[in-house]
């Protein structure tokens, strides 16, 4: 245990610098006070160490938030929204069906620690030479101890407002801790048996997470489904079983198993990102392909055509018809992934609405279509395409002070390319839902489907701006393609949290239309400015 304590404190070390640091960095950047921190500030131990004990308590209140944020939004709102006249025994069952559902079949497949590919795994075994099985010992350790105590802690408050008893849910936190201590050595030894990483199978967490949250949801419809996971998670002998295995694989993981071979998999091949050698020969390899597939189905005289085209361009829109012609490929991939994901929910969800007719309401869709954002927020292509234009075209060109004073120019012709992909989806995706709702309504009531194409469009335009506005005013990509910038991730944040409380609420769907539609004019009309006044300061590599 010596072993494994000295290594989590220099885990903890590790972070500490990389938070302070971040920190400091981030403090400069900040008007009126920023000027006071001065560069020494990296060198001053003193100083570092006050602010490694304020990095520490973030660190604590960053993982107990995490866990509230789960409770709290994912069980606990939930069933405040959608139980009426329902007793504190009925709201514990829920309770652990959810919890069961969501914690022990979603998280047991789509999280393993063993398996996970993170910038901390890759510096401590790669860089700080870290013999990987401490690592993974002290990381599994440190993992299961703070998730029973943040765990713990989130649902003794949910205890508190729903009148649970508070024993028994700290116990079925303690069921769940050692039922993720056996996933985890279930992942391991599938890795060993077959060499098969499951948690990056997006086949698995894709199933998994789908089948979870509709299992784990479904209670509040009017179908009685029965509450299996609380049936599972209330047996003794089986609570018993799940105690004793999972302190056997515990016991196997931190005193006999090697994790060597699990962490080079991971820390090499896995994630590119991690790597900036494999990274680069990966993206040339798919750039390399890109062309070969570009090249290969157009004739001589189309390929005059294109050429013609693109050397009629001037300036700015020549080099973005160039980066598009070049990467036709390349950014075709994300679009067509997220057509293949609409098709299958335009698939499903009408079969869904036809099984399920007797249980649904139009009053229903009017109350879920807070959801449409959270599609919206994941079908849109933005991210991907900001990525792309970092590392192929912006990452070299940033350097110079008039490409940064002429962003106002390529902003708004890769806004146009962004749009009219996000507006293909956005219609592809109103489509399905408004054959959903002929479905459930059997062609008599059509009064929700302006609103629901309004909404989409609206989301479409939204984050066609969004993705791209950040890009441009804040540039959160280092040139690892990583994104730490607090202000990035604060931003976005406030996405999610606008759709919790739209959920919480459930305005009207004309109502929720009319602030979509607000919020989409207000961002769309403020872009140009905000572009113009703070990318020739911003819009640069970090």
């Amino acid at each position: 245990m010596t072993g494994i304590f000295s290594t989590i404190s220099r885990m903890w070390q590790l972070q500490m610098i990389t938070l302070v640091n971040r920190l400091i960095y981030f403090t400069q950047k900040l008007p009126f006070v920023g000027h006071l921190i001065s560069e020494q500030t990296y060198a001053a131990f003193r100083t570092k160490r006050t602010i490694g004990a304020i990095a520490v308590i973030l660190l604590f209140v960053a993982g107990l938030l995490e866990s509230l944020l789960y409770f709290g939004g994912m069980l606990a709102l939930p069933m405040l929204l959608w139980t009426e006249n329902v007793n504190s025994t009925e709201h514990f069952t829920l309770f652990l069906h959810m919890y069961f559902c969501i914690s022990g079949v979603m998280a047991g497949v789509t999280s393993a620690k063993v398996l996970e590919s993170t910038k901390m795994k890759y510096i401590s075994v790669r860089l700080m030479r870290i013999i990987p099985t401490k690592f993974m010992r002290a990381t599994l350790f440190y993992r299961y101890t703070t998730f029973f105590f943040y765990q713990g802690i989130a649902i003794t408050l949910v205890s508190v407002l729903f009148t649970f008893s508070m024993t028994h849910a700290l116990l079925i936190v303690g069921i769940m801790t050692f039922w993720r201590v056996i996933c985890e050595f279930l992942h391991l030894a599938l890795f060993k048996w077959r060499g098969i990483v499951l948690v990056q199978k997006t086949w698995a967490t894709s199933l998994s997470l789908l089948l979870a949250l509709t299992l784990a949801y479904l209670p509040f419809t009017k179908l009685n489904l029965p509450l299996f996971g609380s049936v599972i998670l209330d047996q003794p002998w089986l609570m018993t079983l799940i105690s004793l295995s999972g302190v056997i694989c515990g016991y196997v993981l931190l005193k006999h198993t090697d994790f060597t071979s699990a962490v080079h998999a991971v820390t090499k091949h896995a994630d590119p990102l991690l790597n900036p050698e494999i990274r680069i020969a990966d993206l040339q390899q798919r750039m390399a392909q890109s062309k070969e597939h570009d090249l290969s189905r157009p004739t001589s005289s189309n390929l005059h055509v294109n050429e013609q085209r693109t050397f009629e361009k001037k300036g700015y829109e020549q080099l973005h018809k160039i980066f598009v012609t070049r990467h036709t490929a390349l950014l075709r991939a994300p679009f067509h992934r997220r057509l293949w994901a609409i098709m299958i929910i335009g698939i499903l969800l009408p079969l869904l609405v036809l099984i399920f007719k007797d249980h649904l309401s139009p009053h229903s869709i009017e109350r879920f279509s807070p959801l449409i954002i959270m599609f919206m927020l994941n079908l849109t292509v933005g991210s991907q395409i900001c990525k792309a234009l970092f590392y192929h075209v912006d990452k070299p060109l940033m350097r110079y002070p008039f490409y940064r004073q002429h962003a106002k120019q390529h902003f708004l012709l890769r806004f146009r390319s962004i749009l009219s992909i996000n507006l293909k989806l956005g219609s592809c995706l109103a489509a399905v839902v408004s054959v959903s709702i002929l479905v459930l309504t059997g062609g008599q009531d059509i009064r929700l489907l302006l609103p629901i194409w309004v909404i989409t469009i609206a989301l479409a335009v939204f984050f066609s701006v969004h993705h791209l506005l950040l890009y441009y005013v804040i540039q959160p990509y280092t040139t690892e393609l990583e994104t730490n910038s607090p202000l990035f991730s604060l931003v976005n944040s406030l996405i999610s949290l606008g759709f919790v409380v739209a959920m919480f609420l459930g305005p009207p769907l004309w109502g929720l239309t009319a602030v979509i539609m607000v919020l989409t004019l207000a961002y769309l009309s403020s872009t140009v400015l905000l572009v113009t006044k703070y990318a020739p300061n911003n819009f640069r590599l970090k």
